[in-house]
């Protein structure tokens, strides 16, 4: 009778800890950071997106997000696309280039190309991402268009 009740009470106590025990459940624990855009003919695929803050100063410590794409493409090997969005207070929204609440520059071959209009849309934030769009027009006449981003937090949030 003892190692009756022993047994059961050792298998309610199996099913306990193993059925407490999450199984083939995905975590996210990060992300595949990605850039991409269209320019001209040209396809842009930034081979490493990074995202950072910087504290502006400027006004009541206003935070700007930082968020550069670099292609190692071996036709346009040091290519890159920076996004900033200069207030940035972690929300979703569309940001305007034009009205000064971003800018987006593309450096082709080593000379960098300041946007005159466009906008940085961030559709999405997450625990561990921001996610969005972005189209803008160069001082020079390239046009930046079809740009989507996913990159993981900034270290410092």
């Amino acid at each position: 009778m003892k190692k009756g009740v022993f047994s059961v009470v050792v298998l309610i106590c199996s099913f306990v800890i193993f059925g407490g025990c999450i199984k083939n459940t995905p975590y996210v624990t990060t992300i595949n950071p990605s850039m991409t855009a269209s320019i001209g003919t040209y396809n842009f695929t930034a081979s490493t997106v990074v995202p950072t803050t910087v504290d502006t100063q400027a006004h009541d410590s206003v935070t700007a997000l930082v968020i550069t794409g670099n292609t190692s493409a071996l036709v346009y090997v040091n290519d890159k696309i920076i996004l900033t969005i200069s207030k940035w207070k972690n929300k979703t929204g569309i940001y305007s280039m034009v009205m000064g609440e971003a800018t987006g520059t593309y450096v082709h071959s080593g000379i960098p190309d300041g946007a005159i209009g466009g906008i940085v849309a961030v559709t999405k934030i997450t625990d561990n991402s921001i996610i969005g769009y972005f189209n803008f027009n160069t001082g020079l006449g390239t046009a930046i268009t079809n740009g989507e981003f996913t990159v993981g937090k900034p270290w410092n949030y």
